[in-house]
This record gives C-alpha cells, sequence and structure tokens, in this order.
C-alpha cells in the first residue's frame, strides 16, 4: 500500500523540572503565547512508555503567533523524574536543540542578556551553498540547548522570529538521512551535509576541535524543518538505558500524519520497531475538537519518534 503523508514537525517535546517556571519562559521570551492544550495532572496515559506501570504527569501545548514549531512541556510527578544528562552537551543521541530565528544574532543577544542564559557567544559560519550564517546558544530553565541564528537568508523583522527547526543529533549522518527522507517524508535537502561548524562548538559540545557534519532537510508535504548532525570528536553521547518518558530534557520530535492507522501498518510491514502502537486521545480545546492518534516508533539511533494524527 502507499505510505501516508508525513507533513513535517509539529510540535518537540521536553521534560521539565518546574511546569510553570516553563511556561513563563516560553510564553514571555520564547513568545509562545497561543495556547494549543492544558492537558492538567493526567493519570497512566503513556502506557507502552511505561509498560502499564503507573505514572502521572502535567503538561501543556504552546505555539508563537507565527507559523512555528509547538512546544510541548511536561513534568512528570511519578515516578520521580531524573535528568537525562546531569549536563547536556551539543552531540548528545537524540533531538538535542531547537533553532530560532532572529533578525541580528549580536543584537539578540545583547538585547536579552537578561532573559536567556547564553551559553556560546554570537559566531558565524560560511556553509558551503547557504552563506553566511550567525548563531549563539542559550538554555531554556532546564539547560536544554536552543540555537538563534541570523544570517543573509533569514529574512525577521522582529529581534525574535519563530521556531524553524529541531536538531537531531545521530550516530550515522547517510543512514539518519535515509531514514527520514523515506518514512518521514523530509525528502527536500536545503543544505548538504556539511562541515562548516567543525571547531566553533567548544563552549556547548565540551571540545574545542569539536567535529560535526550537518544537513537541514525540509518536507516537500508541509512545514517546518530537521537538522541532523553527526559529532564525531567528541562522540555525541548515547542516551542513557534507564531514561523514561518524561525525564529531563528533549523527549522527542513529533509529526504529523494524514493516516496514523494506515502509516502504522506500513511501517510495521517495513519492520521498524514500534515504541507506541496506535493509541487515540479526545481533544476539547479552542478550535481542535475530536479523537487523535498517535504512534512511537524508533529511529535508526533508538531515538523515539512520535507521529500524530490530529482530528480534522
Amino acid at each position: 500500500m502507499e505510505k501516508p503523508k508525513v507533513t513535517g514537525v509539529q510540535h518537540v517535546g521536553i521534560g521539565v523540572r518546574d511546569i510553570e517556571k516553563s511556561r513563563t519562559f516560553y510564553r514571555d521570551v520564547m513568545e509562545c503565547r497561543i495556547p494549543m492544550a492544558d492537558f492538567g495532572v493526567v493519570h497512566n496515559a503513556m502506557p507502552d512508555f511505561f509498560r502499564t506501570s503507573s505514572h502521572v504527569f502535567n503538561g501543556w501545548m504552546y505555539m508563537q503567533e507565527k507559523d512555528a514549531i509547538v512546544v510541548e512541556c511536561i513534568q512528570r510527578l511519578e515516578p520521580s523524574p531524573r535528568p537525562i544528562h546531569k549536563q547536556v552537551r551539543y552531540g548528545d543521541i537524540g533531538v538535542n536543540k531547537m533553532t530560532v530565528e532572529v533578525s541580528d544574532v549580536e543584537k539578540f543577544c545583547e538585547a536579552y542578556k537578561d532573559k536567556v542564559k547564553f551559553v556560546s557567544p554570537p559566531k558565524r559560519a560560511d556553509i558551503p551553498g547557504y552563506g553566511d550564517y550567525g548563531f549563539a546558544y542559550g538554555t531554556d530553565p532546564d539547560g536544554n540547548l536552543i540555537e538563534f541564528i541570523s544570517g543573509s537568508k533569514i529574512q525577521v523583522e522582529e529581534p525574535l522570529g519563530r521556531i524553524r527547526s529541531l536538531g537531531v543529533s545521530v550516530t550515522d549522518l547517510e543512514r539518519s538521512i535515509a531514514f527520514y527522507q523515506k518514512y518521514v517524508d523530509f525528502d527536500t535537502v536545503v543544505i548538504e551535509p556539511h562541515e562548516a561548524f567543525s571547531g566553533l562548538m567548544g563552549e556547548v559540545s565540551g571540545s574545542e576541535d569539536t567535529q560535526v557534519r550537518s544537513c537541514l532537510l525540509a518536507n516537500s508535504n508541509g512545514f517546518h524543518m530537521l537538522e541532523l548532525y553527526e559529532v564525531a570528536k567528541p562522540r555525541g553521547r548515547s542516551t542513557p538505558f534507564h531514561v523514561l518518558w518524561g525525564d529531563y530534557g528533549y523527549l522527542e520530535g513529533c509529526y504529523i500524519c494524514s493516516d496514523i492507522l494506515g502509516l502504522s501498518r506500513v511501517l510495521m510491514n517495513e519492520g521498524l520497531e514500534f515504541i507506541s502502537q496506535p493509541t487515540s486521545m479526545e481533544i476539547d480545546e479552542e478550535g481542535l475538537k475530536g479523537t487523535a492518534w498517535f504512534i512511537y516508533v524508533r529511529d535508526p539511533d533508538g531515538i523515539p519518534v512520535e507521529l500524530l494524527e490530529l482530528p480534522m
């Protein structure tokens, strides 16, 4: 059967320590002011992840007024959460950052120095086939990396623009490109694999001579982008085996699908590893009501990939 379309990144899921502190940061600083969902306290909603063990969490989803990736923050209440890594490093395997467009990265860092904890100064790279790329790294209240970028290809009038892409750190760039192109429909190469960031990531990777290969992909069916990168020196740290959904850190990227049951059949026939079988949930939010469906599969590095079908 023909594979149902996947139409790009819908949201990024983040496990946080304090749901209200994170809400304040993403609403007031990152301008995610439009509520998409407010879950409240939820019991036992992710049985496949917890293998039916009891679990409780609170969470919300907010988006910017711009056409941008939605942010979902989850505070797990039971069982007690732990950090995925005590200190987040650029190159940790999995969803490793979000990237936000700004009008001018140097001016942005100066204007937002009391609002964002910056962990690297503004830098410049010349990306082959793309051109000038200015960037700086900050963190959210839990230390998760946020990249702020500006350049000749980025047109932003306000100081802070949209959350435009997710960054996923992988162990084999070509293998991951093939996976996300085939199964998640990121079939358009915006930036070819390059090494322009090598030697520039010391503050966030822990090594001044970090070697990294990166590319940027877009989805021809829909919206938002995906950056895949392989950090070879130092090699990106794997996800600890004991991590549970809702531990502190980036949890997953979520991608919109037109037919989750049809896609599930295709992915099962392809032999992909499922973390969660097709699961339904009722949505009763302003502007969005009905039954949504989701699944979780693993990519070649074991990274959770959420696929979501929203009610029409």
